[in-house]
């Protein structure tokens, strides 16, 4: 596609990319599929920079569509989203959310609860969730985080039962090339940690708002998830697919990402 790209994609992570986005669709979609620099882990705030790399991001897009961009979020990039609402409203369009995780420590809680069917007998993943739920601070998140991470399998509990092809293509690609980058994860999301989360009010300065969530997801609680985003986007539309995380992998494009 040879127009400008006026929708931003926000990946999820920290620390993920958008290596699977582009091998999937390739240039089919008018999508800017942003790699979130890795290099924000040198910052002092490496969350703060990555915020501040997203804002020079839609910047750099806005100026040369002339127009407001949208956005498209899928997990953590929320996060980031809505730091962008806050900072430069008037370059956001519409806004899509595609599995928004809220709470990225409840998040892990339900990851560990779901490995744990599978590993029954992991001491450390026990230990660390059982202290991480008595107090929920960074350090303890942290240690839960590592066990949760050391999982050799974690990946294939984030998606739909219906979908074994496609889960296949992923953790093939995962072995091939740098999807994931641990330790940006550990560093931006100890900067993120810092800061309060949102609070659950409507946000202003978008008007139109999808929410997307897979019904499989095992990251989030899906009624308990929908109700926060829905408490800052009350008028959003709402969607629900028989599926897990990767909402935009297992799904077609016309499912999640429809016309608002």
């Amino acid at each position: 596609m040879n127009s400008p790209l006026s929708t931003l994609f926000l990946h999820g992570g920290p620390g993920l990319s958008s290596i699977a986005e582009r091998d999937l669709y390739g240039h089919t979609l008018p999508i800017h599929w942003w790699d979130q620099p890795r290099s924000v882990v040198l910052f002092a705030r490496p969350f703060g920079a990555l915020v501040e790399a997203a804002e020079d991001e839609i910047r750099m897009l806005a100026d040369t569509t002339g127009g407001p961009i949208d956005l498209l979020a899928h997990s953590f990039g929320a996060h980031l989203a809505l730091r962008l609402i806050a900072r430069v409203p008037a370059h956001v369009g519409k806004l899509w959310l595609l599995a928004p995780v809220y709470d990225i420590g409840d998040a892990f809680v339900r990851l560990a609860t779901r490995l744990l069917t599978l590993s029954p007998a992991s001491e450390p993943l026990l230990a660390a969730l059982a202290e991480f739920k008595a107090t929920s601070d960074y350090a303890r998140f942290a240690r839960l985080a590592a066990q949760v991470t050391s999982f050799a399998n974690l990946f294939e509990l984030y998606w739909g039962a219906g979908a074994n092809t496609r889960r296949r293509w992923y953790l093939d690609l995962l072995a091939r090339q740098n999807l994931v980058d641990p330790s940006a994860f550990e560093v931006i999301v100890r900067d993120f940690w810092a800061d309060p989360l949102p609070p659950l009010e409507p946000v202003a300065g978008v008007q139109k708002v999808q929410l997307v969530f897979g019904r499989e997801d095992p990251l989030i609680d899906l009624d308990a998830e929908r109700h926060t985003w829905m408490q800052l986007f009350p008028r959003a539309q709402y969607v629900e697919l028989d599926t897990g995380h990767f909402v935009h992998l297992e799904a077609p494009a016309s499912r999640w990402w429809k016309s608002i």
